[in-house]
């Protein structure tokens, strides 16, 4: 029975000593850090005064561009549907 409680013990100095190493590390801080905004987000909405990510839309989108392509988009696939696509201007 002493030898039980000597191996757990040893076994809780080891695991204290991983868990110390572990929360020392900045990539699990960067880990949790990133979890935690991602949960904000999905709760709250996006932060406004953080800055777009690389690749990340601007949410500045003009109603009347967005008709205008929507039209252009469905006339070409029914030009397209019809046997008669629009034609590319040449190369330069």
């Amino acid at each position: 029975m002493a030898w039980g409680r000597l191996l757990w013990a040893a076994f809780l100095q080891v695991e204290d000593a991983l868990v110390r190493q572990i929360l020392k590390s900045p990539g699990f801080h960067r880990g949790v850090q990133r979890i935690h905004r991602t949960v904000q987000e999905v709760k709250y909405g996006r932060n406004p005064n953080e800055p777009l990510k690389p690749g990340e839309a601007t949410t500045n989108h003009n109603k009347v561009d967005q008709d205008r392509f929507i039209k252009h988009f469905v006339d070409e696939l029914k030009n397209q549907w019809k046997g008669t696509p629009t034609e590319l201007p040449p190369k330069k």
